[in-house]
Order: structure tokens, then C-alpha cells, then sequence
């Protein structure tokens, strides 16, 4: 049984601009991903093929932009990635947040030395209770944007923040994997989860790097053998 945690229409929109209004898709052809760290299957036949998942895919690894393994280290912002990780999700002011386990377990070694950071709308989250929350038609900015000043938000105390811009990607970037460990309690809740997303930042740290990228779609898979 297949089971999708999070689907962006927009971005299926973006790679098959053809697709029905309401994106039926989702029982697609099915086919298969290699990883380092296994293989995980993108969809299965339950009739014949139509767009979606499975199309979408197909149309961007046939692409000159094919995605690579999210641990490449040469892999920058504005590529796809394809990810099978152990990770926990939430929302986080509006933003649909999944973080990795921080450090190295079975089928997972990088954990910890690359922590990968998932984001994107809490409207593209499946299931109920995820209320969609617009900005206005005027309000323009990156996602990564976007992400950060929902997180910004998080560590708001008494009305005021005490966090400033130039502390956003160093000392602000280590709370905020804290608070989110802290939250999301990764090392005792993450599921193994695969998918593909387009990166939007990545950033060194002492630790290690952080990879954040936005979600096409995340899907719940075995553990690798």
C-alpha cells in the first residue's frame, strides 16, 4: 500500500502542465528509484497510466535538470534531489517541516554530518487538520524565505524576537535544529520517507551541512534492507 505524506500540485503543475485540474494521478505506472541506500517504488498500476507522480518524475529524470542523491556534495540550490531518509514531520507557522535524524543510524550513516531539512506548505499535506494559510497576491519571496521567517516566529518570546538578521545563518541556524530536535524528537519518532525536492539552500555549519529543499512529494517507504 503506498502511502503519501505530502504532495505539491503546483510543482507537478510546473513539470506536466497539462495535468487535469484536480490531479487524480496519484495511482500512476509503476517504477522504481535506485539509492545508495536502496530502492524505494514511485507508484503502482491499479489501471492504466495517466499523469501524475509517476509522469512527473519520468519527464524530470528524462530532463537535462535530473535530479541527483541529495548526499552528493556537489549538489547546489536550484537542483532536484531525490532523498530516502529517516525523518520527522510538523507544521511550523504554516510551513510543512521535515527534519532527519541527527545522527548516524542503520541504512543512514550521514545523519548528523548532513542534516537534511525539508519545506514547504502546510496545505499540501495529506490527511485533515491542515488548514491552508494565503498570503497576499502582494507578498513575494523565496520559499527559504519564507521557511526562515516561520522558524523566526517560533523563537518569538513576549511579543519580540531577540534573533537578528545577521545571526540567521550562524548562530540562529543552530537553535533552530535544536528547537526543532527538541520538537520533533527525530531520534524517536522519524519514519523512513523518500521522495524528490528542489533545493533552496545549502548552508555549512561546524557540524556539518544543512541541506533544506522543497518537496515534489514525500512518501513513507520500507528501511532499506
Amino acid at each position: 500500500m503506498r502511502e503519501l505524506v505530502y504532495v505539491s500540485e503546483a510543482k507537478l503543475r510546473q513539470l506536466l502542465p497539462d495535468l487535469p485540474k484536480r490531479a487524480r494521478g496519484l495511482r500512476d505506472v509503476e517504477a522504481e528509484v535506485t539509492t545508495p541506500v536502496g530502492g524505494f517504488k514511485v507508484g503502482k498500476a491499479a489501471r492504466e497510466a495517466e499523469p501524475g507522480l509517476a509522469g512527473a518524475v519520468a519527464r524530470l529524470e528524462a530532463s537535462e535538470r535530473a535530479p541527483k542523491w541529495f548526499a552528493d556534495p556537489d549538489v547546489r540550490p536550484g537542483q532536484w534531489v531525490h532523498f530516502e531518509a529517516p525523518m520527522s514531520y510538523g507544521v511550523v507557522v504554516g510551513a510543512a517541516t521535515f527534519l532527519d535524524v541527527g545522527e548516524p543510524v542503520d541504512g543512514y550513516p550521514s545523519g548528523g554530518q548532513l542534516r537534511l531539512l525539508l519545506h514547504g506548505s502546510s496545505a499540501h499535506l495529506l490527511g485533515a487538520g491542515h488548514p491552508e494559510h494565503r498570503t497576499g497576491r502582494d507578498v513575494t519571496f523565496s520559499l527559504w524565505l519564507h521557511f526562515t521567517h516561520a522558524l523566526r516566529e517560533a523563537n518569538v518570546e513576549n511579543g519580540r524576537s531577540d534573533l537578528d538578521d545577521n545571526q540567521l545563518f550562524h548562530g540562529w541556524l543552530k537553535r533552530v535544529l535544536r528547537w526543532l530536535d527538541q520538537e520533533f524528537q527525530p531520534r524517536y519518532t522519524a519514519a523512513w520517507v523518500a521522495g524528490y525536492a528542489r533545493v533552496t539552500a545549502r548552508i555549512p555549519t561546524p557540524s556539518g551541512t544543512v541541506l533544506a529543499a522543497t518537496p515534489l512529494y514525500v512518501e513513507h517507504v520500507e528501511p532499506p534492507a
